[in-house]
């Protein structure tokens, strides 16, 4: 089987890396780099990619000179691996059942980007990974491959994705031997989801009135620690409205205060609803 890769960071890179390591019967055609909106870490996993295999920058796969080039190459598929480039229609018309997406959710549920933060802020407790067909509507497409795992409560949305990109590529020859026989799955009846309005910073919000586990949800979810997130910083209304850098819970057990109460210039002690106290770290 021939495969064309599109994406960046360390999943696209171990998902190369274990293809070229254990071959069953894959070829690596080439290594199409998303260079949009590229981390330190990602140019540390494409520099180091470069070292075994070709790999060329890529900002938009749609112009129609990529696309006559991919028309001479033979390939079976096109796997898009954190990629945040949108195949466009006529790139899917000139390779119809050709690509193929890696998504962080149970697709039909929790679609489009930033779905880790979407399924922490939810507190579901079962999530996974999602192969499917790209069609013109975003992760819509027929499932080839789900894997679930559980998660802990403890984990940010940045420990998430490590865990599912474990989970990844774990079952990564499991996801072909499904391609190979043409398997799709059925979508489940009990799909959840929601628009993540980031400019509104609808959801990046704490509020006192908040009890404590819906406190910790909202840190978690926008939570990318120790990577930068890519999402609105979370913040709360204390004095003014401040950014929050780290919360955890207080050991103290201070009764008489209205609201909150200041510890030092950057640290606040805060009781939720059920009337547990945390220490909210500004920046």
């Amino acid at each position: 089987m021939k495969i064309i890769l599109i994406g960046k960071g360390a999943i696209l890179f171990n998902i190369a890396q274990l293809i070229l390591n254990k071959k069953k019967g894959l070829d690596i055609v080439k290594i199409y780099w998303d260079s949009n909106n590229n981390s330190s870490s990602d140019l540390y996993y494409l520099k180091n990619l470069k070292n075994n295999i070709k790999v060329q920058n890529l900002k938009n796969i749609n112009l129609i000179k990529n696309i006559n080039i991919l028309k001479k190459k033979k390939f079976d598929y096109l796997l898009s691996i954190n990629n945040t480039q949108i195949f466009e229609n006529t790139f899917l018309n000139n390779f119809k059942d050709k690509i193929i997406n890696y998504h962080y959710s149970l697709i039909p549920s929790y679609k489009g980007l930033h779905s880790c933060t979407k399924v922490i802020l939810k507190q579901e407790k079962i999530t996974g990974i999602s192969w499917h067909y790209v069609t013109r509507n975003i992760d819509n497409g027929k499932v080839i491959f789900r894997k679930k795992i559980k998660i802990d409560t403890r984990d940010n949305a940045a420990q998430l994705i490590s865990k599912l990109n474990n989970l990844c590529l774990k079952n990564f020859f499991n996801f072909l031997n499904n391609l190979k026989k043409n398997i799709t799955l059925k979508n489940s009846s009990n799909i959840k989801d929601f628009k993540l309005k980031l400019k509104s910073r609808k959801y990046s919000k704490i509020s006192l009135n908040m009890n404590c586990k819906k406190i910790f949800s909202i840190f978690k979810a926008f939570s990318y620690y120790p990577f930068n997130s890519p999402l609105p910083r979370i913040t709360i209304q204390l004095d003014k409205i401040r950014e929050i850098k780290n919360i955890s819970m207080s050991s103290s057990s201070r009764i008489h205060f209205k609201r909150y109460i200041k510890l030092d210039k950057k640290k606040f002690l805060i009781r939720s609803l059920d009337k547990k106290y945390i220490v909210v770290e500004i920046y």
